[in-house]
């Protein structure tokens, strides 16, 4: 067998929008990476085919970052070697959504909760009163389209082409989310 590339890292995003937490491993199946995008936030103002807030509307969700407050509980479906007992195809359950507690990092360097209200007043700083903003939980990703991304050194080579900038690994992924 040729190797024809090599996994460089491997990131999950607890929160649309917002910077996520690089991981070790990390399970993947039907619905993507386990975990990645279980949250997001939607806004009044956007439109109703894709009503989220994402770092195009409010760039400065890009500075937050969003973890899981049991990361490992969150590595691999609980339920995963009872489905795949089953057959190919099953997919495995995620835990209840009260059960999974996200915290984020704001810009300050302060943690506070996902729900926390203070946080839906921080995104909305520069939006305007227009915007009323909700916190959404899925048992899925909320993707924009796919629900796994790869990226190789040569599509980044060329898009700092094309936008006339050098991207690094860490701005790269802040546009891509």
């Amino acid at each position: 067998m040729n190797v024809i590339g090599t996994v460089e890292s491997l990131w999950r995003y607890p929160v649309k929008s917002m910077r996520g937490e690089q991981l070790q491993h990390a399970f993947c199946g039907f619905a993507g990476v386990y975990g990645d995008r279980l949250c997001a936030f939607t806004s009044s103002t956007a439109p109703k085919g894709f009503p989220f807030l994402t770092g195009r509307e409010q760039p400065g969700m890009l500075q937050y970052r969003a973890r899981y407050r049991d990361p490992e509980s969150l590595l691999q479906p609980y339920n995963l070697a009872e489905a795949e007992a089953l057959g190919p195809g099953v997919t495995p359950m995620y835990p209840a959504m009260e059960d999974i507690e996200i915290d984020i990092e704001t810009p300050s360097g302060a943690v506070i909760r996902v729900d926390d209200p203070e946080l839906m007043i921080m995104l909305r700083e520069g939006l305007g009163h227009k915007h009323e903003l909700k916190l959404v939980r899925s048992n899925r990703s909320l993707t924009d389209c796919r629900p796994v991304s790869l990226f190789s050194i040569q599509t980044v080579r060329q898009l700092s082409e094309e936008v006339e900038t050098d991207l690094d690994k860490r701005s790269f992924r802040a546009m891509c989310m």
